[in-house]
């Protein structure tokens, strides 16, 4: 939580991708966490973790975002507010019923895009077909 990833961080990210997030748009955000715990292992649930700040979500909302992924669990540990777990995840699936990817790996897609220097592509997600869940693990496919 030392250092969430705010709306204006989205913005610069933008402009240094030379992109803009529009309407449909599938958003993945990449803190570099994934590779952290490959590199140095998994952390309690109790120890500090960055995520996009649910000051994100208005953003979301304003951009049309039709889904959101990052390399977190999608929210800041601890809560930021005392009577709500998981504040990010209920403003997004419960409040604007916004899909969201949670602890994925967007390392190669990163390297993929810089070598392109490309940050746009077609992303598919095959979930598995189960019943009553309500969350899968994805298949993603990139398409550049």
């Amino acid at each position: 939580a030392d250092d969430p990833v705010m709306p204006e961080d989205l913005e610069e990210a933008e402009r240094l991708q030379g992109v803009r997030v529009e309407e449909g748009d599938i958003l993945l955000v990449r803190t570099g966490n994934y590779r952290r715990r490959l590199e140095q292992g998994g952390l309690p649930a109790s120890e500090p973790s960055t995520a996009c700040q649910v000051a994100c979500a208005p953003w979301f909302r304003e951009r049309g975002v039709a889904m959101f992924g990052t390399d977190t669990s999608n929210d800041i540990r601890p809560s930021q507010y005392p009577n709500i777990g998981s504040p990010l995840h209920t403003m997004c699936l419960v409040t604007m019923g916004l899909w969201l990817i949670d602890n994925a790996n967007l390392e190669e897609i990163t390297q993929a895009c810089a070598e392109r220097n490309r940050y746009e592509f077609m992303l598919t997600l095959g979930p598995l077909r189960l019943r009553n869940i309500t969350g899968s693990p994805v298949n993603p496919v990139a398409l550049f």
